[in-house]
Formats: structure tokens, sequence, C-alpha cells
């Protein structure tokens, strides 16, 4: 299974609790689930709300309706594309224009980093709370998106264990 090194997330969001909605409760073991491309091993309380050969969301009960997650496959072309980019560009840039086209332009980017596999994780501010992406390259243009929606920053271990648990299939 690929795994990520995962570090703290930037000091402008070290007030990991401070916002709306509920606190996340310690995340417990994991489980997993698969689509046709990929696997994901999620954080055990987490519901599967759908699950297709394409994409799998997920739901937390204790979110209050905020706390969420999205992992599908995508083209990065066609994410730079949509964002005004000319293909091709670096991973980390199709992560920057993910953010440019979510939340109706009132999402804040706050920190991006390259993991040493490629990947690239992120955290910002949405208007429901706090918002991780992990893109995960698998070609030259494919890769696999996980989007963890929180109400506040205490989500922020739930999103980790869901982006260690990334595991494309080749």
């Amino acid at each position: 299974m690929r795994r990520a090194a995962l570090f703290p997330i930037a000091v402008a969001i070290a007030a990991a609790g401070c916002g709306a909605g509920p606190d996340a409760p310690a995340p417990g073991e994991t489980e997993t689930v698969c689509a046709d491309s990929f696997c994901i091993a999620y954080p055990a309380g987490w519901d599967v709300v759908e699950s297709t050969g394409e994409f799998i969301s997920f739901s937390h009960p204790l979110g209050d309706g905020k706390a969420l997650a999205t992992a599908a496959p995508l083209n990065m072309e066609a994410l730079a594309n949509a964002a005004g980019e000319t293909w091709p560009i670096l991973t980390e840039d199709v992560a920057r224009a993910f953010w440019s086209l979510i939340d109706g332009g009132d999402a804040e980017l706050v920190n991006v980093r390259t993991i040493a596999d490629g990947s690239v994780s992120t955290v910002g501010t949405i208007s429901t709370g706090r918002l991780w992406y992990y893109l995960v390259p698998t070609g030259i243009s494919e890769a696999v998106g996980l989007e963890v929606r929180g109400p506040n920053g205490t989500w922020e271990a739930h999103a980790e264990l869901f982006f260690a648990g990334v595991d494309p299939i080749e």
C-alpha cells in the first residue's frame, strides 16, 4: 500500500480547533474499500455513502453534515485546463488549480506540500470549515484525487489517515 510521509500543517492552521462545528473524535483503526482503479483505507467511524467503480464518498455521523470525503480518479490535464492553465504543469500546480475551482471562489489555500513519492498534500479553508486535498499521480495526466472536509481543524488526523490510505491499483 502506498504510504505518504505526513508532516504537521503550517502554523497558520495551528489553532486547529478554531472554527464552527463539532470537534472530531479520535480516529480509530482503518477499514478498506476499493473502486476500480484504487483502494483506500479510511478511519473507522466514517460511513461509505456511495461506492462505484469510479469513486467513493464518505461521511462521518458526528460531523454535523460537514465531515465529508470523496476519492476518485481524475484527469490532471482536464483539471488544469478548466482552471485556465496550459498543460503540462507540475502536480503541485494541478493541486493549486483544484483550489481555484472550488467553493465558489471562496476557498483559501493555506499550505501545499509535495511528498517524496510525487503526491501533493494541500490544506486550506472553505465556507464550511477546512478542506484537505491530496493528489496522487498514477500516470502522465492520470491521478487519484482525495478531498476531505471537516467543520474545523480538529479533523486533520482523520484527513491524514485518509491520505495515508490511498493505494492506486496498477
